[in-house]
């Protein structure tokens, strides 16, 4: 249980941090991001207060990068050059990238650790999406350094459908 406890302490910390920051940034779109990231790690923490429970439930697949990107692209059809254009967002999006890394790394180690298979089941699908939120956040802080070279990248830039 202790595990659980330390994993539930470490989303709630991620939770504060993005809620927290989307309070210091100006601008709506930043501030959308910033309350997805939040919402996120939000529901990590209640997978895992489940299972301490003794319910486990499959933790649902993450529509984060799929939002993150209609806001992005809402920008740039609207014109705009970057995210944010708040001097903050660079220095919260890095801070993000270092929460989300170590996030991983404890799921990856702690994985290895337990004996229960169902906390083994969500550590993994914890470190897979904590990985998936370091790159979407990693992604970001690229963007908000040259916005018109991340508009091109293949997982957020303007394409059309195949």
């Amino acid at each position: 249980m202790a595990l659980l406890d330390g994993a539930i302490e470490m989303e709630e910390r991620a939770r504060s941090f993005y809620e927290e920051a989307a309070g210091r940034v100006r601008d709506p779109s930043s501030k959308r991001i910033l309350a997805l990231l939040a919402k996120e790690e939000s529901r990590h923490a209640a997978a895992l207060k489940e299972l301490k429970g003794g319910v486990y439930g499959k933790l649902e697949r993450s529509l984060l990068s799929e939002d993150v990107r209609e806001i992005i692209e809402g920008g740039v059809k609207e014109g705009k050059e970057a995210v944010s254009e708040d001097a903050s967002m660079r220095g919260i999006l890095q801070e993000a990238m270092e929460i989300e890394s170590a996030t991983r790394t404890f799921y990856v180690e702690k994985r290895k650790e337990t004996a229960d298979p169902k906390e083994r089941e969500l550590f993994s699908l914890l470190a897979e999406q904590e990985l998936r939120h370091y790159l979407l956040v990693s992604g970001l802080a690229e963007y908000f350094d040259r916005p018109a070279e991340w508009i091109e990248a293949a997982e957020f830039g303007l394409r059309p459908e195949y």
